[in-house]
């Protein structure tokens, strides 16, 4: 059973980090501080430790000290997914993220942040 709980819980970890880079990006495009977004965010009921913590790494390209390696976010995802499948379910966020954190993990920030993501929708976006 703690098995199941830490898959959901880090499904949501990863994909609010997913969230975060994809905010924080389409701010940037749009022209608009990214760091107007963690502040907006930061007086809402969608705070979050992983918003206030992962979303100025992003900002700041702060990926050098990880506490979550991209790596590990990639094999965690990866079993998300497997369990998920196992499980009768077919999860496209869950997907999406597992396949956004490979991607990142083949351009070599393995052993970065896992808000190295950010770079992958920087990447999307140019």
């Amino acid at each position: 059973m703690v098995g199941a709980f830490g898959t959901g819980t880090n499904a949501w970890v990863l994909a609010t980090v997913e969230g975060i880079a994809e905010s924080l990006t389409l701010a940037d495009a749009l022209g608009v501080d990214p760091r107007l977004v963690i502040d907006v965010i930061d007086g809402s009921g969608l705070n979050s430790p992983h918003v206030q913590t992962k979303g100025p790494k992003m900002i700041d390209d702060d990926l050098a000290t990880p506490s979550f390696p991209l790596d590990a976010a990639a094999k965690e995802a990866g079993l998300i997914t497997d369990t998920a499948r196992a499980a009768g379910l077919h999860l496209g966020i869950a997907e999406v993220v597992r396949d956004r954190l490979r991607r990142a993990a083949d351009d070599g920030l393995g052993r970065a942040d896992v808000a190295a993501t950010y770079r992958m929708s920087r990447q999307a976006a140019s």
